[in-house]
């Protein structure tokens, strides 16, 4: 997401600058505004289930990463939270990757499901 000495955008990971992670949970994520401007958080997961969420989480990026490196919040508190940031940019992270279609030799379109590295428990997906 990080610049190349060329200038190049998004050329360089986090792990290229050798920088820091910082976690935070962030429950408005998951606000649905469908009935009007009042957020609706049903569709959230429940407070035990949504932190074993983030911990597995960020226990994962500490695990994929530098874990010294990586830093995490306080789970359900308020934060104040000081940063500079370059951006604004929203990541999506699709637990159900769509499938994706490629010719083989023979020309022939075939559809495979992308394979992911991170998977979650079964038992956090209630």
């Amino acid at each position: 997401m990080w610049p190349d000495e060329a200038g190049g955008t998004w050329k360089r990971s986090v792990q290229d600058i050798k920088g820091e992670v910082l976690c935070v949970s962030q429950f408005t994520l998951l606000a649905s505004t469908k009935k009007g401007s009042k957020p609706d958080f049903h569709g959230a997961a429940g407070g035990e289930t949504a932190r074993a969420l983030y911990d597995h989480f960020v226990v994962k990026v500490q695990e994929l990463y530098e874990k010294d490196r990586v830093k995490n919040g306080v789970f359900q508190a308020m934060m104040q939270v000081n940063l500079q940031n370059d951006g604004p940019v929203t990541l999506e992270i699709q637990t159900n990757p769509a499938k994706v279609s490629h010719k083989d030799q023979a020309g022939t379109e075939a559809k495979e499901e992308k394979k992911s590295e991170y998977e979650l428990p079964p038992e956090l997906l209630q």
